[in-house]
C-alpha cells in the first residue's frame, strides 16, 4: 500500500503522480461520531495535550507528523476508514485560522467537508464553511449558538457538541496569537518540497484493492479510539527523532505505520481482543524508555512531580531518553529503540519487502514454559513469549524477571554473531537463575547494568546488584561445568525444578553422583509425595531452618505449599544451606540406590526409609520431636509456610516437647496448633471427644474436651490437666480416670523418659499416651 505525505490543504491540491484526486471529504456512515470533544476526564486530558501539540506546531518552527489517514476515494470523494478524528480536528483548526485571518473563501475545496453519519452534522459543517468566526469576546461555541442560522436540532448532535468543544480549545490557545494569525495561516498553507517539514502533515493511504475486505479495514482502524496517549505521543515523537537524527526520521515514519504496526497487528489478530494496537505500542515503548532510564541511571527522570506522583508524558520521557542534548547516552538509547522494533523485522525472500517476523517462534526456541533438562530454558511462567507478554502486560503483571530477560534477549540479538548461541543460552540461563525470586523495583538500574555485563560481556562477578550468594553460586557452577561438561544435563535438570528455580546451593556439585541425585530429587519431590519427603528427610537429620526469634522459630518443608520448600532449599548461601544439604544428599543417595536395585518406587522408597528409621528408634525406646514428626502426619505442617516455634537447643537435640507450636501461616497473626496434641487428635480420631487443637493468639492452649471443658496441655515431662472453674463436679471422675496412668498428683500424667544426649527424652510414645488419656476421661463421662 503506497503512502503520500501531505497536509490538510495539500490533500485537495492537484495530485502528482498516481495519487487519486480529492475534491471532497465525507465521513462515511460506518464511522462513529466525532469524539475528541467528549467531556470524560481521560478524553479531556488527552485532548488538551493533543491540541497543545497542534497549536505549538502551528505557531512555532516545530513540525508535527500525525498518524496515517486511510480511506477510499471514489469520484474525488475521500471516505476515510481511519483518520476521521484527525481530519475533523484539522478541518476545525483551518476554519478557525482562516476565519480570523480573513482567508475563508466559501469556494475553497478544503471546505467541502461533511458527515454522512448525521444530516445535522453535515449541515453544520456546510454552514460554518460560509460563515467566518470574527473573533471578539464570545467564544466560537457561544458565537455560533447565537447566530440566526444555528438551528435547535444541532444542540442534540454529539458530533456538533464535540466540534464546539474542540473549537473553544483551539480558540483559547490561538486567541493570544491574534496579532500573528496571518503568519499562522501562512504556516498551515505552506507546502515545502519536503512535506515532512510542513507544520502539520500526515501520511495519506488510499485504498488500492477494496477487496482486501474486513480484515484490512479493521487493521487500519486498529487505533480507533477517540484520542489516545499513543496518538499524542506519535504526534510529537517523529519530530523528536528528526531533531536528534534526521537520517533515521524517514525510517521511523515508514515503520511506525508500516511493518511495526504489522508486527503488533499479528498479535492482536491471534488474541482477537479489541482489534486496536495503541495499547500494545504504548506498553512496548514504555518498556524501551524505562530500560533507557535505568541504563542511564536516571530512574527519577520520569517524574514531573515525584511528591505528587505525577509522571512526565511518555513523549517527554522519550525526548529526555532519546534526544536530549544533555543526555550523553542518547545515541545509545536511540540505537536500542530502533533495534527493539527492527530486530523483529525481516525481508520477504522473494519480494525483499520488509515484513514482520514471528517473535513467539524465537522465544520458543530460547525458552519453554516449565519443563526441565535439555533444550530450551524453562521459565517459571505461563508463556515463553516475552515480547508477547510485554505488549500485553507491561505495567501491570509483567514481572521484573521477565523485563530483565526480555532486555537480555534484545541485547543478545543486538550483539549479533559476536556471541555464540551456546554462550547466549548459558548467559540467559544464569540471568534466569539470579532473577527467579523477589526483585526490588527500586534497584532496577543496578539490575539492568548487571544484566548488560552478563549478556554482552559474559561477566558474572558480584557487583552488589543481584543477591551475592546466588551470583557466587552461578560462578561456582560455571567453573564446575567447565571442568565437568558431562554434568550439564544434571545441573540443568536441578536448576529447572520449580522448587529450586535455578538455585542449587542445597546440592553437592559432585560429578559422580549428580545425575542420580537429580533423578531421585525429581522423583521424590512430586507434589503428592511432599508429606512423605518431609518425613523421610527428617530421618537423615534435623534439616530445620532458623527463621528468627533467636533460633526458637524454625522452618520445615510443608506438604502442600511449594514456597516453604523453595525457602528451605534456596534461602541463603551454600554455606548456610549445609543444614539441609547433608540430610538431603543422604536421602537422595538412599532413594537412588533403591531405584537402581529395582526395590522401590519413589513413594515406596520414602515410606520404607521412614519405617526403617522409626523401627530403629522404637527398638531403643527413643522418642524425640523428630520421631513424632516422622511418624505422625498430624504433627507435620500442611498449611502455612512450615513454621514451628518452641524451645529449641541444637546442643541437646532440637525442640523440647512443651508448647511445640505449628503455625498455620508465616507469623502469629495466623492460627496455630500444638503439634503433638494435634498429632494425637488426628491419629486417635478424637474429634468426637475433643475440639481441634487450633487457636489464634492464646497462650498455653490445650486439647479441650467438648463435654467437660477440661484442657490437656503438653509439658516437657507430662500432660497437665486444667479443670474448668466448677472443678468440684469433675474432680472425682478425673481421679478415677487417672488411676490407670503414672500420675504423681491428680492433675499431671507423667511420660516415661530416659537421659539421652544431655536431656531427658521420651521412652514411651506420648502421642499414644495422650490418646489413651482422652479416651479414659471420655469413658468417665468427661
Amino acid at each position: 500500500m503506497k503512502g503520500y505525505p501531505t497536509t490538510f490543504l495539500g490533500l485537495f491540491d492537484e495530485p502528482a503522480g498516481d495519487r487519486p484526486r480529492i475534491t471532497e471529504i465525507e465521513i462515511p456512515i460506518i464511522q462513529r461520531d466525532f469524539a475528541q470533544g467528549r467531556a470524560e476526564e481521560e478524553v479531556s486530558l488527552l485532548r488538551d495535550r493533543f491540541l497543545d501539540k497542534v497549536i505549538e506546531a502551528a505557531t512555532t518552527d516545530r513540525h508535527m507528523g500525525l498518524d496515517f489517514v486511510y480511506g477510499d476515494v471514489r469520484d474525488g470523494v475521500l471516505q476515510p476508514l481511519d483518520g476521521q478524528q484527525r481530519l475533523t480536528t484539522l478541518f476545525l483548526l483551518h476554519w478557525y485560522v482562516a476565519s480570523r485571518a480573513d482567508k475563508l473563501h466559501p469556494a475553497a475545496p478544503w471546505l467541502c467537508f461533511s458527515y454522512a453519519t448525521r444530516p445535522t452534522a453535515r449541515d453544520f459543517t456546510e454552514t460554518i464553511a460560509k460563515n467566518p468566526y470574527p473573533g471578539g469576546p464570545a467564544s466560537p461555541s457561544d458565537w455560533i449558538s447565537d447566530q440566526p442560522w444555528y438551528v435547535y436540532p444541532w444542540r442534540h448532535d454529539p458530533t456538533i457538541a464535540s466540534m464546539l468543544v474542540v473549537l473553544d480549545g483551539i480558540h483559547r490557545r490561538l486567541d493570544p496569537h491574534a496579532d500573528e494569525i496571518d503568519a499562522v495561516w501562512d504556516r498551515l498553507a505552506a507546502l515545502p518540497a519536503d512535506v515532512q517539514n510542513s507544520a502539520i502533515w500526515f501520511l495519506f493511504l488510499p485504498v488500492v484493492d477494496i477487496a482486501h475486505g474486513e480484515d484490512l479495514y479493521i487493521k487500519m482502524n486498529s487505533r480507533g479510539k477517540p484520542l489516545t496517549t499513543f496518538e499524542v505521543f506519535k504526534a510529537d515523537f517523529e519530530s523528536i527523532i528528526k531533531s536528534a537524527e534526521p537520517d533515521r526520521h524517514q525510517h521511523l515514519v515508514e515503520s511506525i505505520d508500516g511493518v511495526w504496526a504489522d508486527l503488533l497487528w499479528e498479535y492482536e489478530k491471534r488474541a482477537a481482543s479489541d482489534y486496536k494496537i495503541d495499547d500494545e505500542f504504548e506498553r512496548y515503548l514504555t518498556f524501551i524508555i524505562e530500560i533507557c532510564e535505568w541504563r542511564d541511571g536516571k530512574s527519577d527522570r520520569k517524574w514531573h512531580d515525584k511528591q505528587a506522583r505525577r509522571l512526565w508524558p511518555i513523549e517527554e520521557r522519550a525526548r529526555l531518553a532519546l534526544a536530549d542534548p544533555d543526555n550523553e547516552h542518547a545515541d545509545r538509547n536511540r540505537d536500542f529503540f530502533f533495534h527493539a522494533f527492527d530486530t523483529w523485522v525481516g525481508a520477504d525472500p522473494v519480494t525483499h519487502i520488509r515484513v514482520p517476523l514471528d517473535p513467539s517462534a524465537e522465544f520458543s526456541r530460547l525458552f519453554t514454559a516449565g519443563g526441565a533438562g535439555e533444550g530450551s530454558i524453562p521459565l517459571f511462567s505461563t508463556t515463553p513469549d516475552l515480547f508477547g507478554g510485554c505488549i500485553v502486560r507491561y505495567g501491570s503483571d509483567f514481572t521484573a524477571q521477565e523485563t530483565l530477560l526480555l532486555f537480555g534477549v534484545l541485547l543478545a540479538r543486538q550483539a549479533g554473531d559476536t556471541i555464540s548461541q551456546d554462550e547466549i543460552a548459558k548467559r540467559l540461563r544464569s540471568l534466569r537463575n539470579v532473577t527467579a525470586a523477589f526483585l526490588d523495583s527500586k534497584r532496577m538500574p543496578a539490575y539492568v547494568a548487571q544484566t548488560e555485563k552478563l549478556i554482552v560481556h559474559g561477566e558474572l562477578e558480584d557487583s552488589g546488584a543481584f543477591r551475592s550468594d546466588w551470583v557466587a553460586d552461578e560462578v561456582l557452577k560455571w567453573s564446575f561445568l567447565d571442568e565437568h561438561p558431562e554434568a550439564i544435563d544434571a545441573v540443568h535438570q536441578l536448576e529447572d525444578h520449580p522448587l529450586v528455580r535455578g538455585r542449587i546451593m542445597a546440592f553437592v556439585l559432585d560429578a559422580a553422583t549428580l545425575e542420580a541425585r537429580a533423578e531421585a530429587f525429581a522423583d521424590v519431590s512430586r507434589p503428592e509425595l511432599r508429606d512423605l519427603l518431609g518425613a523421610a528427610l527428617l530421618t537423615k537429620g534435623d534439616y530445620s531452618r532458623d527463621v528468627g526469634w533467636k533460633g526458637t522459630r524454625r522452618q520445615l518443608g510443608n506438604s502442600q505449599k511449594d514456597d516453604s520448600w523453595t525457602d528451605m532449599l534456596t534461602t541463603g548461601s551454600r554455606a548456610n544451606l549445609a543444614n539441609i544439604r547433608e540430610p538431603l544428599m543422604a536421602l537422595l543417595d538412599n532413594v537412588a540406590t533403591r531405584a537402581a536395585t529395582g526395590r522401590n518406587q519413589p513413594g515406596d522408597a520414602l515410606d520404607a526409609i521412614r519405617a526403617q528409621w522409626l523401627a530403629e528408634r522404637e527398638s531403643r525406646n527413643f522418642y524425640d520431636w523428630r520421631y513424632y514428626l516422622v511418624r505422625y502426619s498430624g504433627a507435620r505442617s500442611s498449611k502455612g509456610d512450615g513454621y514451628y516455634h518452641g524451645t529449641y537447643d541444637t546442643t541437646i537435640g532440637g525442640f523440647a516437647y512443651q508448647r511445640l507450636r505449628m503455625l498455620h501461616g508465616s507469623d502469629y497473626t495466623a492460627y496455630f496448633s500444638d503439634a503433638l496434641l494435634h498429632a494425637a487428635w488426628i491419629d486417635g480420631s478424637l474429634g468426637s471427644y475433643a475440639e481441634k487443637p487450633s487457636w489464634w493468639r492464646r497462650d498455653d492452649p490445650g486439647l479441650t474436651l467438648k463435654k467437660s471443658r477440661i484442657e490437656i496441655r503438653c509439658d516437657d515431662d507430662s500432660f497437665e490437666l486444667v479443670l474448668p472453674d466448677d472443678r468440684e463436679t469433675v474432680e472425682t471422675k478425673v481421679a478415677k480416670a487417672l488411676t490407670a496412668f503414672d500420675s504423681n498428683d491428680q492433675l499431671r500424667v507423667l511420660v516415661q523418659q530416659n537421659p539421652q544426649g544431655g536431656r531427658l527424652a521420651d521412652s514411651e510414645d506420648r502421642i499414644q499416651l495422650c490418646v489413651r488419656l482422652v479416651r479414659a476421661l471420655a469413658d468417665e463421662g468427661l
